[in-house]
């Protein structure tokens, strides 16, 4: 059963990101805590980074700026692996309560002023602001990515630089803060089939969303999406 939970969830997420551009953590980690708690489901989310973003890297392969993903990698992997070591020490009613509120705060954001933020350019103090928080809530959630697509905006010249260097990006900390978190403890050999279920799914999911991406309304997806954000925050709040 949660075998099948996980790869219909990350399919779907594939699916998700693939139409979108964006979404897949979204999308698990609104599932994957409900059978392996935030942490390890954060994990798992994580881990399926790295299949996903390599693909998407691949496309765009030409176009990426390696030392404008590197850089910033440093920092951002720095900050998540101390927000990972003290993820296990929190309180988990807390912790599930304020990932409640950050999902209703990211519904919010995706809905009121995510499209006209992604349109502008930010300074450099405002960009290093994106990458600690972005590194605080994938370390905590396994989200890191809203507040980065300002950063690359900002340091790209062009969409293909932007989308290619973006994933490039995820996938060294996908790859990193996975491995963080097997030698913490935090991901057990026991969870590697779920990795690998998961991974099937979310490659399964993006093959098939690059061939009907248009054929959909993404605006009126994006929207579904930003909705059940909210609910999931108002679920994780309350529950």
């Amino acid at each position: 059963m949660i075998d099948l939970s996980v790869f219909i969830t990350s399919f779907l997420a594939g699916i998700v990101h693939g139409v979108a551009g964006f979404g897949g953590a979204l999308v698990t980690m609104q599932v994957f805590p409900h059978f392996f708690g935030i942490p390890v489901g954060a994990g798992i989310t994580c881990a399926l980074g790295i299949p996903l973003c390599a693909g998407m890297m691949l496309r765009y392969k030409k176009d990426i700026a390696v030392k404008t993903a590197v850089l910033p990698a440093i920092l951002y992997t720095a900050t998540s692996s101390i927000v990972i070591s003290c993820s296990l020490s929190l309180d988990q009613l807390l912790v599930k309560r304020i990932f409640g509120i950050f999902l209703i705060l990211l519904s919010l954001y995706y809905i009121f002023i995510g499209k006209a933020a992604q349109s502008s350019r930010i300074s450099l103090p405002a960009c290093l602001v994106c990458i600690l928080i972005s590194a605080t809530c994938d370390g905590l959630f396994g989200i890191g990515g809203p507040l980065m697509v300002l950063y690359f905006i900002t340091m790209t010249e062009s969409t293909h630089a932007y989308l290619g260097t973006i994933q490039l990006f995820f996938w060294i900390n996908s790859i990193y803060n996975t491995g963080f978190r097997f030698y913490k403890g935090i991901l057990l050999p026991e969870h590697i089939s779920a990795i690998l279920i998961g991974s099937a799914g979310i490659l399964i999911g993006s093959f098939i969303a690059a061939r009907i991406v248009d054929k959909l309304d993404v605006a009126t997806l994006r929207k579904v999406i930003y909705v059940m954000l909210g609910v999931s925050g108002i679920i994780n709040l309350i529950g």
